[in-house]
């Protein structure tokens, strides 16, 4: 199995901040009360602030505004709902509650492979971190396991680095753990082929190792910390950070990146002669003050590495850095402040320009990350909670516009017809296509659902001139498809099927489905697109389904023997037909026919689909099924067919984006330990596996 590549790569610490607000920071053998009544809790230490800031802005373009944008596109397009195979933090979490806590966090946005939990017993790092009037932090740090949890052999350690640094463009490092981690990750960095390493100076005020800056390409500090490091009593002034600059960086190959507060930031090169890069601070937004400047810094440093990652100039690097750097700054908390690319961009007035779009495998052979769509009917619940609906438009753009909102949904699906007619008007494709992409969206498949009037049946009716007006139907919806740019056209069968025993000659009925969906498979309009069907074993309108399982769908695909002829499988029609729906994924992508999945949840009884969130019932079921995705490489869209009644319809989508890419990225870190139980058949051993993860 190949893994995808990290795009940036973060060693360091995490913390459990405990975070108290005072008047001002007390004197020696002083004691103060806190302005709150009580102190707020947030996952920190600048490692895992760096990566999570990180992984909400990544996003690398094949367009830009800032004028690289030949760079950019050379690096290739993903989007910054998805960060999973962006970023990876490497960290050491502790076997406390606190590990624990912070671990689920993290796990939801950022790449946990290589960070362990402590198998010594060390508690986690902590922070207590106290904000003054203003919301200037002062700090003290307790290492844990940050100190204490790194393999001892330095050779093992760099070994165990380079593995996660491989195919990394970038590698970010702070001073917040033992200074021979870092001088093993510059080592493994260098060794794998990274191009650039930036190193936080942040966490000590000493001298930085010669080593380190031997190898790494920027030294980023703040004032106090760069006074520190040169010895120096101010740098208040340009001319005193460009001297303390030069004095600690030499002549060696790296830059001082220095954050200067409301001042903006310097990039100073070395030698006496280099280069002097300087930006103005961001303004904050309109209508916000200051209220915590604990994590700017962080949001900084990582947006100034995303921000190269993705080709940009250093000068426009900083400027977007000092876009998230202002942002952070208003709100409390280290990792709550952090912002996204789209807040970002905003604040620039600039366009997230790949947001929603595709994402592609940045390496030859890399797992293809994840993309995700949701039911566009399923946005009609709860009309209360969506403000932006306008009654002036057809009602699929209003749809549209609020799946829009969904943060991680890159793609749509539209059923055919019912979504391309407003009433008695037909809609055209291209006003669709425009509508769809000025959302920031693309189209993943257009969906046939039969109109009433194939109640006996689409491709089983027994009537011939409905069964050709049947393909013909499917053959409009792939027209449709083509023009819509669109990957897939799925095709339910709700109708194919029976309510009473004799109702039906099977084999009949089974050829006159084999032969409609070759005909359609093969027509003109169908042929350069994949075609799926959808079984589904029950339903008010057939009692009966002449597709009832997986392996029926598998039979009659094979019966097609069309090239572009493949299965949809749903996870509630599995739980429905009594399948195992890990097992099912397993039957149909091992033939090559598993184009597309749709996911959701039910207590599976008869004649029932409830739609529910994924993994809401079925929670081991779903770690499997996710398992068997992971193993195949599966690489269509994602969608969810779920059907919210009471719930807020965006918030559930977001919900089943998290929910699936936690366990995505806990099947990652799991797959060689159960496939050593497994080998066994050691049901016990996996079940304590899954609960102790």
């Amino acid at each position: 199995m190949v893994e995808s590549s990290p795009v940036v790569v973060v060693v360091g610490s995490v913390n459990a901040d405990v975070i108290a607000r005072v008047d001002r920071v007390p004197l020696v053998e002083e004691t103060v009360s806190t302005t709150s009544a009580s102190a707020s809790f947030a996952v920190g230490g600048k490692g895992a602030n760096q990566a999570v800031a990180a992984a909400r802005l990544a996003m690398v373009s094949t367009t830009t505004t800032t004028g690289d944008a030949a760079a950019a596109a050379a690096v290739g397009a993903s989007s910054s709902s998805s960060p999973y195979d962006d970023v990876m933090f490497v960290g050491k979490f502790g076997s406390d509650e606190y590990g624990t806590r912070m671990w689920n966090e993290l796990e939801a946005e950022v790449d946990l492979r290589a960070s362990t939990r402590s198998a010594i017993g060390s508690a986690s790092g902590m922070g207590f971190v106290m904000l003054n009037g203003e919301g200037l932090p002062s700090a003290v740090v307790v290492g844990g396991a940050n100190a204490l949890d790194w393999n001892e052999d330095d050779e093992a350690l760099e070994r165990e680095l380079a593995d996660a640094m491989r195919g990394a463009s970038t590698v970010m490092l702070q001073r917040e753990i033992p200074e021979r981690v870092n001088r093993a990750a510059v080592r493994a960095a260098r060794k794998v082929g990274v191009e650039r390493i930036v190193l936080d100076a942040g966490g000590s005020h000493g001298v930085v190792d010669p080593e380190l800056l031997a190898v790494v390409d920027y030294v980023a500090p703040n004032e106090s910390e760069l006074a520190g490091m040169a010895g120096v009593k101010s740098v208040e002034t340009d001319e005193e950070v460009i001297s303390a600059a030069r004095s600690v960086i030499g002549n060696t190959r790296a830059k001082m990146l220095c954050t200067l507060g409301a001042r903006g930031a310097m990039l100073v090169y070395p030698g006496t002669n280099g280069e002097v890069i300087r930006v103005d601070a961001a303004p904050l937004p309109k209508g916000s003050k200051e209220v915590d400047a604990t994590a700017a810094g962080d949001a900084f440093r990582a947006a100034f590495a995303v921000g190269l990652s993705e080709g940009k100039s250093e000068r426009n690097a900083m400027r977007f850095a000092a876009a998230a750097g202002a942002l952070t700054v208003t709100k409390i908390g280290a990792m709550p402040s952090l912002p996204t690319r789209s807040e970002v961009d905003a604040s620039l007035g600039e366009e997230s320009a790949s947001v929603g779009k595709p994402r592609k495998a940045r390496n030859q052979g890399a797992r293809a990350p994840l993309r995700f769509a949701s039911r566009l009917n399923s946005m009609k619940a709860r009309q209360d909670l969506f403000p932006g609906k306008d009654a002036r438009v057809p009602e699929v753009f209003n749809l549209i516009k609020r799946m829009a909102t969904v943060d991680g949904i890159s793609s749509v699906f539209l059923n055919f017809p019912e979504h391309f007619v407003d009433g008695k008007k037909q809609l055209r494709a291209r006003d669709l296509k425009k509508k769809i992409e000025s959302h920031g969206l693309v189209t993943g498949a257009v969906c046939v659902r039969f109109p009433e009037e194939y109640r006996l049946g689409a491709f089983t009716n027994p009537d011939e001139v409905l069964r050709s007006s049947a393909e013909a139907l499917v053959r409009s919806a792939c027209a449709a498809a083509t023009s819509l740019d669109a990957e897939e056209v799925v095709i339910w069968p709700r109708y194919d099927g029976y309510d009473y025993h004799l109702q039906a000659d099977y084999a009949v009925e089974w050829e006159k489905m084999v032969q409609s969906y070759r005909r359609v498979s093969s027509s003109d309009e169908c042929a350069s697109l994949k075609v799926s069907v959808e079984f589904k074993p029950t339903d008010e309108k057939s009692r009966f389904s002449f597709i009832p399982t997986t392996g029926a769908a598998i039979l009659l695909a094979q019966a097609v023997g069309a090239a572009n002829f493949g299965l949809t499988l749903d996870v509630g029609h599995m739980i429905a037909a009594g399948e195992n729906p890990a097992q099912s994924v397993s039957m149909a992508a091992t033939r090559g026919l598993l184009f597309g999945l749709q996911l959701g949840d039910g207590y599976s009884r008869l004649g029932a689909e409830d739609g529910l969130l994924f993994a809401s019932v079925n929670q081991r079921a779903a770690f499997e099924l996710v398992d068997q995705l992971y193993r195949f490489g599966y690489a269509g869209a994602l969608y969810f067919d779920t059907f919210p009644l009471n719930e807020d319809p965006t918030r559930e989508a977001e919900s089943n984006i998290r929910v699936f890419s936690r366990l995505w990225r806990r099947v990652a870190r799991l797959v060689p330990r159960i496939d050593t139980l497994r080998a066994n058949r050691d049901a016990i051993g996996i079940h304590e596996t899954l609960l102790s993860s």
